[in-house]
């Protein structure tokens, strides 16, 4: 066996052999300097473990990111604390990987046997680096999630502020409807009040005028549907000539206002056109007292002093048929 195999075999089987050698090649600082960036990467490995354990508790903080929007900023600020040791750690890792790459340099001049073990080494590294670009894409990925979650947030507050805006504006839009409202009932009630102030004058006006102008028959129809009503037991105080304010003024010869009872009275009837015009003036009459007093007719009244025998019976057949109360005088032939 020759030196060369012999030496060899002592660097294979003898380990105290294969460390003097080391030691006289000054390479044992190398060594050392290699078994620490191996713990660094268990270390770095536990730390990615924790950074999915935080990856895991950050989703859940997601998930109930719509209950407790503090909590959330509270793990974010977490995370960005792990995220500053994580890079921290990558930054010594970095570190210790460049003295690696000057230790290489000394190994890449040393035996073969060294030189594959640090290209082993070295394989470990870029794996190690692999991991850790993934590990930082997953991180970035989270942070991209982070953001979008958090964008959706403020479009939500946007819309939520902007429908409050909008609320207010209705609420205050039905306020000013309800101040209309209000102002416009007030108005009303005020114009009521007025109207019914005008009306009561004017009933009194029209009344002392017709009463100071005066009319025989008239009063004497008045007076008959006074003694009508007091027979069916309803005591009135008919008036004679009265004037309303009815399609510009319309004169009725004798009413009571309460009931509503209206009375057209007159001294001849010749035709029956007569009689047609007198009724037909009676029931507009009506209707005018109706709409003045705003109450239903309990009775029309019609009086003719005199009438030809002919006049008086149609008058009695049609005063009948409308549900008219005659009141006739004197027939004649």
């Amino acid at each position: 066996m020759s030196l060369k195999d012999e030496f060899l075999r002592l660097l294979r089987e003898d380990e105290e052999f294969r460390l003097a050698v080391i030691g006289l090649l000054g390479l044992d600082e190398l060594v050392k300097a290699v078994r620490t960036l191996i713990d660094e990467v268990r270390a770095l490995r536990a730390d990615v473990n924790r950074l999915w354990e935080e990856n895991n508790k950050l989703w859940q903080e997601v998930r109930r990111l719509s209950d407790n929007q503090e909590r959330l900023l509270e793990e974010n600020n977490k995370l960005w604390q792990e995220v500053r040791r994580i890079n921290e750690n990558v930054e010594r890792l970095w570190q210790e990987v460049k003295a690696l790459r000057e230790g290489q340099e000394e190994l890449r001049r040393g035996q073969e046997s060294i030189r594959a073990d640090i290209n082993a080494l070295r394989a470990d590294v870029s794996n190690l680096k692999e991991g850790q670009n993934e590990l930082r894409t997953e991180v970035n990925r989270l942070w991209e999630e982070n953001r979008r979650i958090n964008e959706n947030i403020e479009r939500l507050w946007q819309e939520n502020h902007r429908l409050w805006e909008e609320n207010s504006k209705i609420w205050q839009e039905i306020k000013r409807i309800n101040d209309n409202i209000e102002r416009l009932w007030q108005e009303f009630r005020a114009f009521k009040e007025e109207q019914n102030k005008f009306n009561k004058w004017m009933l009194s006006a029209l009344m002392e005028i017709r009463d100071s102008l005066g009319g025989a028959y008239e009063y004497y129809t008045a007076h008959w549907i006074e003694r009508w009503l007091e027979g069916k037991g309803v005591h009135c105080d008919v008036k004679a000539n009265v004037t309303i304010p009815v399609d510009g003024s319309r004169e009725i010869d004798a009413i009571c206002y309460d009931p509503l009872v209206v009375g057209e009275a007159t001294i001849k009837v010749n035709s029956i056109e007569e009689a047609e015009g007198e009724i037909a003036k009676l029931l507009e009459n009506a209707k005018a007292a109706e709409r003045f007093f705003n109450r239903k007719t309990t009775a029309l009244i019609l009086a003719v002093e005199n009438a030809p025998e002919q006049v008086a019976e149609y008058l009695r057949r049609r005063t009948s048929e409308l549900g008219i109360i005659l009141v006739l005088g004197r027939e004649y032939s």
